[in-house]
């Protein structure tokens, strides 16, 4: 009997989980993605300034493509062909071919939100692929060593007033948006600022200068959490948190914004842009029923898209009609378990999340964790907190492979600290 041919567009959290789960012997799977990894990415921002490496925080496809005779194509998708049930793909050689499916998997995420501001594409940085990690850490420490030498560049070793004033600019970190990837980022940031940053530039750490702007901070969190997180990024990490802020324009060196009816301006050294996330723009040339904003395809309860019977979609990408659900990574992995389990024939009624709670990391070894499934323990703060995050973290690791290497990187970031490795240029022959 020839088996059915499931194209899995995607490796996010619920595509990866579908492949993880699906009965191999019964469909003959490939996956499209340009992505040949699955990021965990609640914990992009600890391997942004080398608590974790990045490759402990990635699932390599492969391994599970290999292991359910599957296929992998590191493309991506730039159009379906409802009519003839092929997917087109592009390589990044340029390269186009048709693929096959009887049931098709939409699982492509969503990208950062710049909301059209002037200037965010061009100057900010981002925090939502494995690579955005690299590139912020390796401007940190170009940051850092900038400022170093900034005091000698007219020759003369003494620190004149401009050039403090230089330094300062050089050394002000501002991180735009106030959910768990922003407050994440921070902690993480004024945690390598006050140990590795102390340590290794001692004379310039009185220049540094830490920024959050956002308008609302952890605001699916219970009140009194996000008060608890509020006080201390401001108190102990030494953070300077704009409320009801909102960004107007960013140019190369300044951003420009709104708090209160009051306009003004930083400048900046590094802007990192946590701010929200959007649609790919391929999303809504696929031709799906869309919801009301057109951001997001439409699906049922059981996870197909409306108005067809052999396509599904899940994750950020998708929302379900009449039951609105937040666009996290738990969410997404529950329905890859869900649909991989609906596809296999074991269960046919309607997908059902249940939350297990939230949590975030905010710096100094202290940690806050909400609405838990847990009875006579519903949130936690604190380092007892720290510990349950990072135990949570540790466990949702889709391999023992990743969990050895988290547990590797902790130790060796408690024993010897952070990595300060920054790779310069490759080779070129003069």
């Amino acid at each position: 009997r020839q088996r059915e041919r499931v194209v899995i567009l995607g490796t996010g959290w619920g595509s990866f989980r579908v492949l993880s789960d699906i009965d191999s012997s019964k469909f003959e799977v490939s996956v499209v993605s340009p992505r040949n990894h699955l990021l965990f990415t609640p914990m992009l921002a600890s391997s942004a300034l080398g608590t974790v490496n990045q490759r402990s925080i990635c699932q390599p496809v492969r391994p599970v493509v290999a292991k359910k005779k599957a296929n992998y194509y590191e493309s991506r998708v730039t159009k379906i062909d409802k009519d003839e049930k092929r997917v087109v793909c592009e390589a990044h050689t340029g390269h186009v071919y048709t693929i096959p499916y009887d049931k098709l998997v939409v699982g492509v995420g969503f990208q950062p939100n710049d909301f059209n501001i002037p200037g965010v594409k061009e100057h900010a940085l981002f925090m939502k692929e494995t690579a955005d990690a690299t590139v912020f850490k390796d401007h940190i420490l170009r940051r850092l060593e900038e400022a170093s030498y900034w005091h000698a560049l007219d020759s003369d070793m003494t620190l004149s007033s401009e050039e403090e004033a230089k330094i300062r600019e050089i050394l002000t970190f501002i991180v735009v948006g106030g959910g768990p990837t922003g407050v994440e980022l921070c902690g993480e940031l004024t945690d390598f600022l006050a140990s590795e940053g102390v340590k290794m530039y001692s004379d310039l750490t009185k220049f540094v200068d830490v920024h959050m702007l956002t308008y609302d901070l952890l605001n699916t969190f219970d009140q009194d959490l996000q008060d608890h997180t509020l006080k201390h990024l401001a108190t102990k990490q030494g953070v300077s948190v704009h409320l009801n802020t909102f960004v107007t324009k960013v140019t190369k060196d300044q951003v420009f914004l709104k708090e209160d009816n009051r306009e003004y301006g930083i400048t900046y050294g590094t802007l990192v842009w946590c701010a929200g996330i959007k649609p790919h723009g391929f999303v809504s040339d696929f031709g799906f029923p869309m919801n009301e904003r057109g951001t997001q395809i439409l699906v049922d309860r059981k996870l197909g898209v409306k108005g067809y019977d052999n396509i599904y979609a899940l994750g950020d990408c998708c929302t379900i009609e009449d039951y609105w659900l937040p666009q996290t990574a738990q969410v997404a992995n529950q329905q890859g378990q869900y649909l991989a389990q609906r596809l296999n024939g074991k269960i046919d009624k309607n997908f059902g999340f249940s939350s297990k709670g939230m949590m975030a990391y905010i710096g100094g070894f202290n940690a806050v964790m909400s609405k838990l499934p847990v009875p006579l323990m519903k949130r936690m703060t604190g380092f007892v907190a720290f510990l349950g995050w990072r135990f949570t973290y540790w466990f949702l690791q889709l391999s023992f492979r990743n969990r050895y290497m988290l547990s590797t990187d902790w130790l060796r970031t408690l024993a010897f600290g952070r990595d300060l490795t920054r790779f310069g240029p490759r080779s070129r022959p003069t």
